[in-house]
């Protein structure tokens, strides 16, 4: 499972099941409100979408999903920046959301085409083959 995939599902049950727990998590001011609590399960349910469609796709679909997956999380994350705005006491909320969907879109960006984690895997390769050559090892 990508990371992105895997980010959106642990957010988005939190979300869902336990909204005022993991706004509280966030140290948000808001967390009592109600109305958030709505809006923090609604968002839960679109991240758990979202990550159920990713998983069930593959091949060229799951590339254009992960695509339009960062695009989501982008208009996320930007939809947040006025709330902030405006409501200051909803500010550490929305910062936070904007922050993890820029994240997790950012996640999306980074994997390849072929479903692997492109970046976190090379960096972790170039890693090993640097220490082998060393002399030093990693096990």
């Amino acid at each position: 499972m990508r990371a992105a995939t895997a980010s959106r599902l642990a957010v988005g049950s939190a979300c869902l099941v336990v909204p005022r727990q993991a706004l509280a998590l966030l140290g948000a001011a808001d967390r009592d409100d109600p109305v958030v609590a709505a809006v923090a399960r609604v968002l839960g349910v679109r991240l758990l979408v979202q990550a159920g469609v990713e998983s069930l796709l593959g091949g060229q679909a799951a590339g254009r999903a992960r695509w339009l997956g960062a695009a989501v999380d982008l208009a996320h994350a930007a939809s947040m920046l006025p709330v902030a705005h405006r409501w200051p006491e909803h500010r550490r909320s929305a910062l936070v959301s904007a922050a993890a969907a820029t994240a997790t879109a950012a996640l999306d960006l980074a994997s390849r085409r072929d479903g692997s984690e492109g970046v976190t895997r090379r960096v972790g390769a170039d890693l090993n083959g640097y220490m082998e050559r060393r002399g030093a090892g990693t096990g």
